[in-house]
């Protein structure tokens, strides 16, 4: 115990020693790069005093330069001023002196001979002779004074005369300056600084000055500082001395200034940490391993007794108390005896247990293979109970050999080693066959105990006999079957009663199960009836074309896809529905497929009306589109017959203005333009169901027979053209104008659709009330349906979806408007019918128009009554014209001008109620119907409410006013674009009718 205490206490203090010792070693590095730093920082000081030195000598030599004795040439005066000068404060040093030179080197003055003395030339001729070619200020190398025969540096500046160089003015200084400069910076005693010029040569050093000044640096040395402005490296000394090295390049003259620190300096306060660490250490693991061995002295004693105890413990035996100085020694002894006591009591209540509860309870030893029992393990194993401990064997003899090997193979699997048993849990189930002939089941429930080899593995659990809870699960099953059985009769009656369509197959499309609705409905409608064990295709073998899709649908089903489909299956020479069949797998129990089954149900009416429903929502869309194009169509035709009414109206005035043929020629060919604009704009009113129509019966029969000269002469002699008519036909209600215009158009579609020629079948046919053909958009009611029918080349679906479109046209450019099947829709939806298109591409084409029956039978046209003569008037007749369309008004204000009227302008009612109740002398009122504000029928109300008497004219460019209003108000209504000689004649006829009445 003691050895484990000390192992214990080394695992804890060797890691916080490692730490302690790694946080010193990190402490001296951070000491060591601090004296780096400080001597970077150091190189970086002592530069910027070597620079700050060589200016303040630069800024006195050029001070000099401006020197009046230097422009006049009296040099001894200047001697004396330049020795003045050295005397300076802030440049005075011991062997600094001045001197100036020619441009070539020639010393002309020197502070250190007297002047008039002979000077040779200047030791540093060369850098004179540079200064007086660039013209600027200059520092030497280090070089031996011509005078002063010892180390110098010098700093030169030009004297400039009249714009050029005339002298050098130097100042030499001694190395020593500098030397008590680097002295004067306070470097640590260890610590080493020098100066090198641009040549690598030392120009002094603080240490052992004399033996470096003049000599060069180490090549290997100086490459290391080579090419940089400031830097750091290691090397060692010419005194064999490892040293750090700080470096910086002064800017100003191009010397670099080293400083050395011995690494040994650097690397002082990592040695004396470790040292400190590695003692520290060394005396806490003694005094550690001292007072370790002291304790487990202390608790060896207690840990013994609490030894004995367990022991005792494990003998069964109740361990005495421990009383030792270790209180948790004491705790742990004192929850042993108590355990000791629970196990006692724990026994006894198990003892009681088993002989209420007939339990048994055994052991299985894992080294010795013997099985221990207690309680009524043996009655329950047919043995008796005089047996305690056995082998396995001999306990289960009595257990059937079947059951027995597998009790075996539990405890001892096949090849496990001599008294190795089954790992975990398990739970037996086996019968006993007693001695008596009576077999009883028992349950044996155990569990391993132990996880090492045989010698400590070992067996425990509980025998319990389960003969009277086996026999009452038994009871419960055949209970379940056979209301399960129940069940499945039941599932079965639901199924066969269902009117919906159950059948199921096998993988092999047999049929194995399918109710009574569904063999009939399959009798029904594939004229076979299905039998059990069947295969479907022998099924349908009569009918190919429904095996194959039938087949390719069971085929997914039993492939174990999950669908529904709505389908169309049947025979049509017996019954051919659509049903609605949701497919599903069977599985047995395993999870395995073994067949599918499929829930149908017929859906057909369903399917129907949702056709129905379909295309009714088709119809309303389409009727929802015509109707906004007509919308559409209607506004721009409107505007269009303003437009040809004023280019007709000046047209009408040019010609009766113009007598030149040349021009008469191109005029009448725009008032031809004009008509067929006309046209073009009755098309479209058409369409949009706002044309004027003059609706009356009409025999339909007659109006197609009295078109038939027309017909031919259009349509040429390759078309063959037939009418058909009912026996009795009835009389339609229809503009017959219109009519003619429309059965017109019809035939020239029907031409252009049968280019080699071709059948042409006009018919017509009384549609009653409750005829299946009708459209289903028309309202209740008699009508007469039109029906012109082409042998050409049909349509496609796209094509007669748009067919009723204005301008859509398949025909080339030039050929057609587009207008002519618009036309017709407009005429059947104004006139109260329809029309229908029915067409299919290669067999032609049929247009059906369906037209309101006639109350009564049809009226012979009439002529137009004469228009009465005018009456000279005593005056020109003052015509009112409003007309909101400023073109329009100017127009027909001229030419009615033209025609003898005095006419009054109004640009809308307002302005026309403004005019007459001014009391200007009316005669006619010629108003336009749709005008903002006010209409014209507004106007001519308000007006006669004034003035019953005041005739008055409406022009319109469709059918805005009802006809019942027309027929109320006494209202002629005037198409535009009309002609201006009929506007005339209208205007006289309604001045005149007015008089006729009054007898004039």
């Amino acid at each position: 115990m003691r050895s484990g205490l000390v192992l214990l206490v080394l695992a804890a203090l060797v890691p916080v020693l490692a730490f302690a010792g790694w946080l010193v070693a990190r402490m001296a590095d951070t000491q060591g790069a601090a004296i780096e730093e400080r001597g970077r920082h150091l190189a970086q000081t002592l530069v910027v005093a070597v620079d700050r030195e060589l200016t303040a000598m630069s800024s006195a030599l050029q001070v000099l330069t401006t020197s009046h004795h230097l422009e006049v040439g009296d040099f001894a005066a200047f001697h004396r001023q330049a020795t003045e000068v050295l005397r300076h404060k802030d440049i005075r040093r011991d062997g600094i002196h001045i001197v100036l030179t020619d441009t070539a080197g020639q010393q002309i003055v020197s502070t250190r001979r007297p002047y008039g003395e002979p000077l040779p030339t200047a030791a540093s001729a060369a850098q004179v002779v540079r200064v007086a070619e660039t013209g600027q200020a200059r520092i030497s190398d280090l070089f031996s004074g011509a005078v002063a025969r010892a180390p110098l540096v010098s700093v030169s500046v030009p004297v400039w005369r009249d714009g050029r160089v005339a002298n050098v003015l130097s100042m030499s200084i001694p190395v020593e300056v500098l030397a008590g400069l680097l002295l004067r910076q306070g470097l640590p005693d260890d610590w080493t600084a020098a100066v090198l010029d641009r040549k690598g040569v030392f120009i002094t050093r603080t240490l052992a000055h004399e033996r470096f000044v003049g000599t060069p640096a180490a090549p290997d040395a100086w490459a290391l500082a080579g090419g940089r402005d400031s830097g750091s490296y290691r090397h060692t000394s010419r005194d064999g001395i490892p040293t750090f090295y700080a470096f910086a390049r002064s800017a100003v003259s191009g010397w670099t200034v080293s400083v050395g620190v011995p690494l040994a300096t650097i690397e002082a306060p990592m040695r004396q940490s470790m040292q400190v660490a590695l003692v520290g250490g060394a005396l806490l693991l003694l005094l550690s391993v001292v007072m370790t061995l002291a304790v487990g002295r202390r608790l060896s004693g207690p840990v013994a007794q609490l030894a004995a105890a367990a022991e005792a413990l494990g003998r069964g035996e109740t361990p005495g108390g421990t009383r030792t100085l270790v209180r948790e020694v004491n705790a742990v002894g004192a929850a042993m005896r108590d355990a000791a006591l629970r196990l006692d009591d724990g026994a006894t209540q198990q003892r009681m247990a088993m002989q209420a509860g007939g339990i048994g309870i055994w052991r299985l030893d894992g080294r010795t293979g013997e099985l221990r029992c207690w309680g009524r393990s043996g009655a329950i194993l047919g043995l008796g109970t005089g047996i305690v401990e056995a082998p396995v064997a001999h306990w289960i003899r009595n257990v059937p050999a079947g059951h027995r090997d597998r009790l075996l193979a539990t405890l001892h699997p096949a090849g496990a080693s001599a008294g190795a048993f089954a790992r975990g849990d398990f739970d037996l189930e086996f019968p006993v066959e007693h001695p008596g002939g009576e077999t009883r089941w028992a349950a044996l429930r155990g569990a391993v105990l132990g996880d090492g080899g045989p010698e400590s593995r070992r067996a425990v659990g509980i025998l319990e006999d389960i003969t009277e809870r086996k026999r009452a699960l038994e009871m419960q099953l055949v209970e379940a079957e056979e209301r399960h059985a129940a069940d499945r009769r039941l599932f079965a009656a639901i199924i066969e009663s269902s009117t919906d369509l159950v059948a199921a197959l096998d993988l092999d499309l047999r049929f194995i199960l399918f109710n009574s609705a569904y063999q009939s409905e399959f009798e029904t409608i594939f004229g076979h009836r299905p039998q059990i064990g069947e295969r479907l295709a022998d099924a349908l073998s009569h009918l190919p074309d429904e095996r194959g899709p039938a087949l390719m649908i069971w085929s997914r089903a039993v492939d174990g896809e999950r669908f529904t489909v709505v389908h169309d299956f049947g025979d049509i020479r017996h019954a051919r529905r659509t049903y609605e069949i949701a497919y599903d797998t069977i599985v047995d129990g395993a999870g395995k497929r073994i067949g599918a089954f499929h829930l149908a149900r017929d859906v057909t009416e369903r399917e129907r009306a949702r056709a129905a429903l379909t295309q009714a929502e088709d119809t309303l869309r389409q009727a929802q589109k015509m109707e906004a194009i007509g919308h559409l169509t209607g506004g721009i035709a409107h505007d269009f017959n303003n437009l040809l009414q004023a280019i007709g109206a000046s047209l009408y005035l040019i010609e009766h203005r113009v007598t030149a043929p040349e021009v008469l020629e191109p005029l009448r060919m725009a008032v031809k333009a004009v008509d067929r604009g006309a046209t073009l704009t009755q098309h479209l009113l058409a369409f949009s169901r706002r044309q004027r129509l003059e609706p009356r019966p009409v025999d339909v029969g007659a109006l197609v027979r009295s078109m038939g000269g027309l017909l031919e002469r259009t349509l040429g002699g390759t078309i063959h053209i037939t009418a058909e008519a009912d026996a009795e036909p009835w009389p339609a209600l229809v503009d017959p104008n219109q009519l003619e215009m429309a059965i017109l158009n019809l035939a020239i579609n029907a031409r252009d659709a049968m280019p080699s020629g071709g059948t042409l079948t006009i018919r017509s046919a009384n549609a009653p009330l409750g005829d299946d053909d009708r459209p289903n958009t028309l309202p209740p009611g008699d009508y007469v349906a039109i029906s012109v029918r082409d042998t050409g080349t049909g349509m496609h679906d796209e094509v007669a979806a748009r067919a009723f479109e204005p301008f859509f046209t398949t025909k080339g450019v030039g050929h057609g408007t587009g207008l002519g099947l618009s036309m017709v829709h407009g005429l059947a939806a104004q006139s109260g019918g329809a029309v229908r298109l029915d067409t299919r591409l290669g067999e032609g084409t049929m247009v059906t128009l369906y037209l309101p029956r006639a109350d009564g039978p049809e009226e012979a046209e009439t002529g137009r009554d004469p228009l009465p003569a005018a009456a000279e008037p005593a005056r020109p007749a003052c015509v009112l014209l409003v007309e909101d369309e400023g073109l329009v008004r100017m127009a027909t204000a001229t030419f009615l001008d033209q025609s003898g009227f005095r006419v009054v302008e109004a640009a809308s009612g307002a302005e026309a109620l403004t005019i007459v109740r001014g009391g200007e002398p009316v005669d006619l009122v010629l108003t336009d119907y749709a005008m903002p504000g006010m209409t014209g029928l507004e106007l001519v109300r308000a007006l006669r409410a004034e003035r019953p008497d005041l005739p008055a004219l409406m022009v319109t460019g469709y059918t805005e006013v009802p006809q019942a209003t027309l027929a109320v108000e006494g209202l002629t209504i005037i198409q535009k674009p009309y002609r201006p000689d009929d506007l005339v004649a209208r205007l006289h006829a309604a001045l005149a009718a007015p008089l006729a009445e009054a007898g004039v």
